[in-house]
């Protein structure tokens, strides 16, 4: 729902409001997964929560939307949901195996956000961020910025202190695979969505 509001509110409140980040939608799943009493029902979790998000945005966007957004909304939803499908039981086993878990596997878990955070702050944002000036009329590259930031912070804060050094090469690792990995799916998604 709230990427949906996002959605109605105009620039520049679309940008500064994150709610259609990838990263969001993965942080989601992974509470979701946190509020889970064991790791295969946080998984669960993850799945349902963020399929009925998605059912929710695009309901809305065909009931009280205009032209082309509304004729391709199931479609879209079908794309986006067959992507959930994938993704939230990753990020819900994360949160699940964060909050249940001890060690490597806990710190891999928060590696998976962070990770995740980092990658599309640093793909989406850096290059928009070299250019200050512009910063007026793209207020979304702050955010992404601030998205990379609270990525590195994540496992600070989440992981024990033992954990910290394997979260943070946990994360090393799978945001450099998220990095080379996240523009052309991210595009490749958009394309296949937007086709109706």
């Amino acid at each position: 729902m709230g990427a949906w509001v996002a959605d109605q509110l105009g620039f520049p409140w679309t940008a500064l409001i994150p709610t259609n980040a990838i990263g969001a939608w993965l942080a989601v799943a992974f509470a979701l997964g946190a509020s889970a009493r064991t790791i295969p029902t946080g998984a669960l979790r993850g799945l349902i929560g963020l399929l009925s998000a998605i059912v929710a945005y695009y309901v809305l966007i065909r009931v009280f939307g205009e032209g082309y957004r509304a004729i391709g909304a199931s479609h879209a939803a079908t794309v986006w949901g067959a992507v959930a499908f994938v993704a939230a039981p990753i990020m819900g086993w994360a949160g699940a195996t964060w909050r249940h878990g001890a060690g490597w596997p806990r710190a891999a878990a928060v590696a998976a956000l962070s990770a995740s955070l980092i990658a599309e702050g640093l793909v989406f944002g850096l290059g928009r961020l070299s250019h200050p000036e512009q910063l007026p009329s793209d207020p979304g590259a702050l955010v992404l910025a601030a998205e990379a930031a609270l990525g590195l912070l994540l496992p600070w804060v989440l992981l024990r202190p033992g954990e910290r050094r394997a979260g943070y090469v946990a994360t090393g690792a799978f945001a450099l695979v998220a990095m080379v990995a996240i523009g052309p799916l991210t595009a490749l998604v958009r394309g296949i969505a937007d086709r109706f």
